[in-house]
């Protein structure tokens, strides 16, 4: 029996690299990388997309487009994201939300249509977060730092940290997420990105003991309904935490002097909302805000990394050349309304002319620009 050509035998991985020759580019090229010398980058955003549709990292990476306006869960993200580490950072967040909240106030009216009243809802939050976390005992070591570290082929892989923080256990890597409904574990100890954070974190020597998630709702607390006789609050069912329930009890009997009653019923509900602020080492039971910790082997991360590292080749190699030949991810229920790009792709499969949609739609900007990658964002300094 004739012995199998050896080529055959080369791994998946092998032969990818086989083809980044040292000039190649790979989808993103940084000029300014490594001193000067430019390297090919890869991030998380960047991995996590080409897996989820090719389709849209071609959107995103090859033509660079940016849609004119940010998903609505995005930019609320983003705002509070803003103010979080602007206080973390010792600064005046009230003072940049009026900053925020005067920018947009300059929006079209459709715009402002569009978000809603998104400046009252996100001060609700922060200050809810604040007041949640109000006896929190940890050091916030360093905000928003970079760390770099090359893959196995030298591709630079780049990521961004929210913050470095120190407790009595050590230090630690953190994110602050901002979700519809507060993640399970089982998202925890799949999230790759964690994983390849302590992974650079590792490789340049940053000594953390593992990874927190600062979770936040991004829908605001609920405040209660006044009844129309103006007598006392609507007995139905509320989202919401102690500062926005007491604030409104507090509000209506000042508006309603001698009318509004707070009943028993009231006062102890507010006593089981209190009970919620957070203490370390207690349990959590905000539906609200949520910090969860989970320390990862240096086992899991090398797992982890060699499958990002093989999704990095695989991109870097990927042929974008013929826009109907790139793969294009199946419509989940989970994905409507979630995807920057979804009029595009439909538009795509249609068949119809895309350059309308661009100009309309889109701008083109660095992909890679981090917190300020996306059209529509306020800058703090405007």
């Amino acid at each position: 029996m004739a012995e199998a050509p050896q080529h055959l035998f080369v791994s998946e991985i092998e032969r990818l690299e086989s083809l980044m020759h040292d000039g190649h580019q790979g989808l993103y090229w940084d000029p300014d990388a490594l001193d000067g010398k430019g390297s090919r980058i890869i991030t998380h955003s960047m991995l996590k997309q080409f897996r989820k549709c090719p389709l849209c990292s071609y959107f995103k990476y090859v033509l660079r487009l940016k849609p004119k306006m940010l998903a609505k869960p995005l930019k609320r993200g983003t705002w509070v994201h803003a103010l979080l580490e602007e206080y973390a950072n010792g600064g005046d967040w009230e003072a940049l939300h009026a900053k925020y909240t005067d920018q947009f106030n300059r929006l079209f009216d459709e715009e402002k249509d569009y978000y809603g009243d998104m400046p009252t809802e996100i001060y609700t939050i922060v200050k809810s977060y604040m007041w949640h976390y109000k006896r929190d005992v940890w050091k916030y070591v360093a905000n928003e730092f970079t760390m770099e570290t090359p893959f196995p082929d030298g591709t630079l892989y780049r990521c961004k940290v929210d913050m470095l923080i120190e407790n009595a256990f050590g230090l630690w890597l953190g994110d602050r997420k901002t979700h519809k409904t507060l993640p399970d574990l089982s998202f925890r100890i799949r999230d790759s990105q964690s994983a390849l954070y302590l992974w650079a974190a590792r490789e340049n020597g940053l000594p953390v003991q593992g990874f927190i998630w600062d979770y936040l709702r991004w829908k605001a607390p609920s405040v209660p309904k006044l009844l129309v006789n103006r007598q006392r609050i609507s007995d139905s069912a509320l989202d919401t935490d102690y500062p926005t329930f007491v604030t409104a009890l507090k509000k209506y009997k000042a508006e309603n002097p001698g009318v509004f009653q707070i009943r028993e019923k009231d006062r102890e509900y507010a006593k089981y909302l209190q009970g919620q602020q957070y203490d370390y080492g207690k349990m959590q039971t905000s539906e609200h805000f949520r910090r969860d910790i989970l320390e990862k082997s240096d086992e899991l991360l090398d797992h982890v990394m060699m499958m990002n590292y093989h999704t990095a080749l695989r991109m870097n190699t990927y042929d974008f050349s013929d826009i109907n030949a790139i793969e294009m991810a199946d419509p989940a229920p989970s994905m409507f309304g979630g995807c920057f790009y979804e009029d595009l792709h439909i538009a795509h499969i249609m068949g119809t002319n895309l350059t309308p949609i661009i100009k309309q739609n889109y701008i083109v900007g660095d992909p890679n620009d981090y917190y300020q990658d996306r059209a529509g964002e306020f800058e703090k300094g405007k």
